[in-house]
C-alpha cells in the first residue's frame, strides 16, 4: 500500500493544451528484420491475466472511481466551456518559421512548401473563431495543416520508422473541441481539445449547438471494449477504438444504444442512434479490477507502435491513457505529463536495485505508471521477483558499428521487466530502462 504523502497534481485543460508537446525521439531507429525477440518476451507471459492477482478485488473503491469519472467529465467537456482559446498566436506562428525534416525517402521539405502552408493557414490572423465543435470520426491532431509526413531522417518505409513529427495525437470520435481558426481553403481547423491544440481535417469535425452539448454533457456514457468496432447509424458507419466514450441512449438485453455524433443536414452536429453489442461496449466507467483491466489490455497486446497515433496505432502514452479511460481515469497526452499526475514517488538517482524495490513496494498493479524521459509504462505486478511492466515501445538503444544511437526494435505493446534487452551484447554503454527511470506515479490514491 502507498505510504508516501500524496502529491496531487491537478492538470487543467489550459495546462494540457499548452504543455509543450510530446517528447520527440532524438533518433528513431530503423526496423531491423534481424532483430530477434528479447529474452523478456520469452520469460514474461504476454497475457495480462497472468498478472491479475486477486483478480476480482476492486483496485479503487466505488466512491473514488466515481469521483475520478466526474473529474474526467469536467476535463473532457472543458473546451465547450471556454470563451476564448488559451493557445497563444506566437506558438501557432512559430511552427511555420523554418522548413525542417524529410517528407518521404530522402526528400527534404523546402522553404517554399513551408511558406505555402503558412499562407494557407494565415496564422498571423489567429484566432478567428471561438466555436464549440465535436469530432464526428476519429481524426489526427497535427502540428501543421497537412497530411504529409515530417521525419527527422531519411525514411523509405514509414511503417519501419513510424515517427511523423507532424503527428500530435489521434482523437477519438466524440471528442469535444473548440475551433479557434480555419485555414484559407477551409480544409483545416486549428482546435483546442482536452489534450492539446493543433490542426484537424475540417471534414472530421462539426460545430455543435448548446442544446446538443447539453444532451451529451448530461448523458451517461458507454466505453468501447475493443478496437475497430463498427458503429452504424441512419447517418452511416464509422469505426472506433478503445478509449472512445460516447453518450448512452436506451439499453436492452445484450445491446446498448449509443448516440453517435454526426454532421446534420445543416452542417451542425446532431446525434444519431447506433446499436452495439454488450461484448463491444459497456456502461462507463467499468468496474476497475485487475481482471477487467487485464482483459482490456490484452486487446492492445502485440499491437504495433505508432508515434502520436500514426497509422491509427498507439505509442506509449496513448496505450496508458486509452487503457485507463474506460475506468474513468483521466491522463494527459504525453509521457512527461502523465508521470506527474497523482501520487508521485521519485526514482531518479537511486541505485537500480532500490528503484525496483520501490516499484514493488509502492506500485499498484494495473494502476501505477513507471516513467522515464520520453516513455511511460503501466506497472502490472510482481512476476518471479521482478517488476513487470506493460508498454508500447519502439526499442532499446544499441550500438551498430559506428552508430551508437541504433535500436533493437520491439515495435509493439509487450510485457517486460524494467531491464529489457539487458542480455544484448551491443547494448549502449550498457544502459537499460531501469537506469533512466525517474518516477513511479499513481493517478489515484487507492486507499479508502
Amino acid at each position: 500500500m502507498l505510504r508516501t504523502r500524496a502529491i496531487l497534481v491537478i492538470v487543467c485543460i489550459f495546462l494540457m493544451a499548452a504543455c509543450g508537446g510530446k517528447q520527440k525521439p532524438v533518433h528513431s531507429g530503423q526496423l531491423s528484420l534481424a532483430s530477434a525477440p528479447l529474452e523478456d518476451l520469452r520469460r514474461f507471459p504476454q497475457n495480462l491475466e497472468a498478472y491479475a492477482v486477486n483478480a476480482d478485488q476492486p483496485i479503487l473503491s466505488k466512491e473514488r472511481q466515481l469521483a475520478q469519472a466526474e473529474r474526467f467529465r469536467r476535463i473532457v467537456f472543458g473546451p465547450w466551456k471556454m470563451s476564448k482559446t488559451s493557445i497563444r498566436k506566437q506558438d501557432v506562428i512559430s511552427a511555420f518559421r523554418k522548413a525542417r525534416g524529410y517528407k518521404y525517402d530522402d526528400v527534404l521539405w523546402t522553404q517554399p512548401e513551408w511558406d505555402a502552408m503558412k499562407a494557407n493557414a494565415e496564422p498571423d490572423t489567429f484566432p478567428t473563431h471561438c466555436q464549440a465543435a465535436i469530432a464526428i470520426r476519429s481524426t489526427d491532431l497535427r502540428e501543421l495543416p497537412t497530411k504529409e509526413h515530417r521525419f527527422s531522417e531519411p525514411t523509405f518505409d514509414p511503417h519501419a520508422n513510424p515517427f511523423d513529427n507532424f503527428q500530435y495525437s489521434r482523437l477519438p470520435v466524440g471528442t469535444p473541441l473548440l475551433i479557434a481558426h480555419t485555414s484559407r481553403d477551409g480544409l483545416w481547423h486549428y482546435v483546442e481539445c482536452p489534450v492539446a491544440g493543433g490542426w484537424v481535417a475540417a471534414q472530421d469535425v462539426a460545430p455543435i449547438s448548446e442544446e446538443v452539448q447539453q444532451t451529451i454533457s448530461n448523458s451517461p456514457f458507454a466505453a468501447l471494449l475493443r478496437d475497430k468496432v463498427t458503429l452504424t447509424s441512419p447517418a452511416g458507419s464509422i469505426t472506433a477504438d478503445i478509449g472512445t466514450l460516447l453518450p448512452l441512449g436506451n439499453t436492452s438485453r445484450g445491446r446498448l444504444q449509443i448516440l453517435l455524433p454526426v454532421r446534420g443536414a445543416d452542417g451542425w452536429a446532431a446525434l444519431s442512434p447506433a446499436m452495439v453489442s454488450s461484448s463491444d461496449a459497456a456502461v462507463w466507467p467499468l468496474r476497475m479490477t485487475p481482471r477487467t483491466v487485464a482483459k482490456l489490455g490484452n486487446v492492445l497486446m502485440g499491437q504495433p507502435y505508432g508515434w502520436g497515433g500514426m497509422f491509427g496505432n498507439r505509442d506509449c502514452s496513448a496505450l496508458t491513457r486509452e487503457l485507463l479511460a474506460p475506468f474513468g481515469i483521466w491522463l494527459p497526452r504525453n509521457s512527461v505529463a502523465q508521470a506527474r499526475v497523482g501520487i508521485v514517488i521519485p526514482l531518479d538517482g537511486l541505485p537500480s536495485r532500490e528503484k525496483e524495490e520501490r516499484i514493488l513496494e509502492h506500485g499498484v498493479p494495473f494502476l501505477s505508471l513507471v516513467g522515464m524521459r520520453g516513455h511511460i509504462m503501466l506497472y502490472v505486478g510482481k512476476y518471479k521477483g521482478r517488476a513487470a511492466i506493460f508498454h508500447n515501445v519502439w526499442g532499446v538503444r544499441t550500438v551498430e558499428g559506428d552508430d551508437d544511437n541504433a535500436r533493437h526494435v520491439i515495435g509493439k505493446a509487450v510485457v517486460t521487466s524494467i531491464t529489457p534487452g539487458a542480455e544484448l551484447k551491443n547494448l549502449y554503454r550498457p544502459i537499460t530502462f531501469v537506469d533512466r527511470l525517474r518516477t513511479l506515479s499513481t493517478p489515484v490514491d487507492p486507499l479508502p
